[in-house]
Parts: C-alpha cells; structure tokens; sequence
C-alpha cells in the first residue's frame, strides 16, 4: 500500500489493490492467483504505516478449479529514507529518492481434491525510489519509479514456494497529494502484475 510521504499530513488511507500471480511450488503445482483486495491504512509516524485489508482470492491449479475465496492481510512499510537530492535548477523540478521496507502476511483457505487447506503467504521487499516533484503547479504531484529485491515464502498443506527470491519494480503517479497510482511488477519463478490506488486523508 502507498505510504505517506512528504506532500501530507494524513493520517488514513483507503486503497484497492488488483493483482495476477503465477507461482510454482515444490510439487510441481503451479498456483494461478488473481486477487481484488480493500485495503485501509494508519499512518502511526511520518515513517511508519500499518495497513490491513480484505478481498476475493480466485485461485486454481492443475490440481484444483478456480474458485472464489475470502483473504484477509496484515502488513506495514518503513520509510528509511526519504530526501531530496537535485535542487529545482529551474524552479520548477527537484528530484528525491527513497529508501522503504514492505512486509505483509496474508492468508486464505482454498479446497483442493475436497480438502480445505490453508494458503498463507509471508512478503517482504527492500525499494530504492527515485522521483519528481515540482515545485510549481504541474500535471502531477510525484512521478517516479521503484525496485528491488524481495522475498515470498508460499505454504499450502505440505508444500511450499519453489523460488521464494526475487525482485520487485514499478511506476507510481500522484496526481494530487491525496491520490497515488501504482503499476507493479514481480518477478519469481514467474512474473506477475498488479495496480493499486490509494486515497490518503
């Protein structure tokens, strides 16, 4: 979930999060996740936002038909670092980056063979940011881009992620100071996408 930054004070933030995953796990099973998550966030400091959520998980496999399930998530993100670090030389741009810590927990119940089993997820990325932000009046608050590497351990019954290492990019837009836009990107064993929107207060 976006987090607060410099263009505040807020305080909450309501979000929806649209995401597609492909994971292979240690059987063989390939999961084919598509998920559509509320999200609603508390900024506790300047540099700390805690957020939960809840949505519907379609997730199917060679082994199971897709079916809707209920997921809820817990999770925050630390700021590090958050600064500028090219002055306005024009009077318009000046240039920041960043430096955050995401980690959440997530979890459902999917039915495989008519077997209900539980289907958790543990996340956790390190982004490095570089962005814009204009001085005067412009066509966007913030723009600009993040990566990094991160880490997804998968459990379902006895089986387990087959790649938990990989990385994580994207491109976020902030028209306004209370709206942020996010295209993200992950790479594991396989690539997955989302879009999120986050509105802050």
């Amino acid at each position: 979930m976006d987090a607060v930054h410099n263009s505040g004070p807020h305080f909450l933030s309501f979000g929806m999060d649209l995401s597609q995953q492909k994971r292979k796990m240690d059987n063989m099973e390939t999961l084919k996740c598509n998920r559509l998550t509320g999200l609603i966030g508390i900024d506790i400091a300047k540099w700390l936002t805690v957020y939960g959520g809840a949505g519907e998980a379609d997730i199917s496999s060679e082994r199971m038909d897709k079916g809707s399930n209920f997921e809820w998530l817990a999770g925050g993100t630390l700021r590090a670092m958050d600064f500028m670090v090219l002055e306005p030389w024009n009077d318009i741009d000046n240039y920041w980056i960043g430096l955050d810590f995401n980690s959440f927990y997530r979890n459902t119940t999917v039915d495989d063979n008519w077997i209900s089993e539980s289907l958790s997820e543990v996340f956790g990325s390190m982004t490095f940011s570089v962005y814009n932000r204009p001085e005067k009046p412009n066509l966007w608050d913030r723009l600009g881009f993040y990566i990094g590497p991160a880490v997804s351990f998968l459990s379902k019954g006895n089986t387990s992620e087959d790649q938990a290492f990989g990385f994580i990019g994207g491109l976020q837009l902030n028209p306004t100071p209370n709206v942020a836009l996010k295209l993200e990107f992950q790479k594991f064993d396989n690539v997955g996408m989302g879009a999120n929107i986050t509105f802050h207060f």
